[in-house]
């Protein structure tokens, strides 16, 4: 038996040296591909696209703007041109009166560049439809404390309809700041578990003392952002969720590139695939002054 101890401890301290070992990786470089951000909402105001392009694994730099490109977009009624932004290069907006209607789908049409430098100009589309407006009557702020941290639940009252499958997302503003500033901290979710259902003070999201900007003070002014998204909008949020704070590395599925819905028109044959994602959704917002 104490053989086979001593074996064990050898074997154990072999596998630890082991895994030591540095592993220098060298990645070849790839032609830059398009990635596209932007939204259309029911909000009335200017509505922003940004195209950019990918840059190379270990690059340390910020990723290039697609300036110059002809972008518009068409809702299958009308067709405006979104105008580039002379102070933000790659930043192509709306007229300021513009806002999307519920039901309608969005086509974004990019055109005029040469995203890959291969001296032949492509054509790029995206398509999304916008939701039903979430049907939100009024929210509340409750101070909790959850695993020796401060948290500030969110609660919202709102009749979920039972006629459809939806699917919604949350941002959080303090003081009209929004501190859910990074998709990551975005609430998805769909109605799989409440559909049909009244949801009287039902905790959707939460503000968190680990974050400085996310620690309420009495009197400041909360508002939950509510949207309703496309389920291919959720999925795409969870992936981009996902990539960012890792895989569990047991019970994590197999690593893939994240979803996207915009697509490379011409010329065909090319071998640079489009990233990113354009999306048209809905909002409502309620606001409540938080109060100790």
């Amino acid at each position: 038996m104490q053989l086979k101890y001593y074996i064990s401890a050898i074997v154990a301290a072999l596998i630890l040296i082991a895994c030591t070992t540095d592993i220098d990786i060298k990645l070849d470089g790839v032609k830059p591909a398009l990635v596209v951000d932007g939204c259309v909402t029911t909000d009335t105001v200017a509505h922003t696209v940004y195209l950019k392009k990918t840059s190379d694994y270990f690059s340390n730099k910020a990723a290039a703007v697609v300036s110059g490109a002809k972008v518009t977009l068409n809702d299958g009624i009308a067709t405006v041109t979104l105008t580039e932004d002379p102070s933000v290069k790659g930043a192509y907006k709306t007229p300021s009166d513009y806002y999307g209607v519920v039901g309608r789908t969005y086509t974004l049409t990019i055109t005029d560049v040469d995203v890959d430098g291969d001296g032949t100009t492509e054509t790029y589309t995206a398509t999304s439809q916008i939701a039903r407006r979430p049907l939100l009557e009024k929210i509340s702020v409750e101070k909790s404390h959850i695993f020796s941290e401060d948290m500030w639940a969110v609660k919202i009252w709102m009749q979920e309809p039972a006629t459809e499958k939806n699917y919604y997302m949350g941002r959080l503003y303090r003081n009209n700041v929004c501190v859910s500033d990074s998709i990551q901290e975005w609430g998805v979710t769909n109605d799989e578990f409440f559909s049909g259902t009244y949801l009287n003070g039902t905790t959707y999201m939460y503000f968190s003392s680990e974050k400085k900007d996310e620690i309420l003070q009495s009197g400041d002014l909360i508002t939950l952002e509510m949207s309703g998204i496309t389920e291919d909008y959720k999925d795409f949020v969870d992936e981009a969720s996902t990539e960012f704070w890792g895989r569990n590395p047991l019970f994590g599925g197999q690593p893939s590139n994240i979803r996207t819905n915009v697509k490379l028109v011409s010329p065909s044959g090319t071998s640079t695939t489009p990233h990113g994602y354009f999306a048209a959704y809905s909002t409502i917002r309620s606001s409540t002054v938080y109060k100790e």
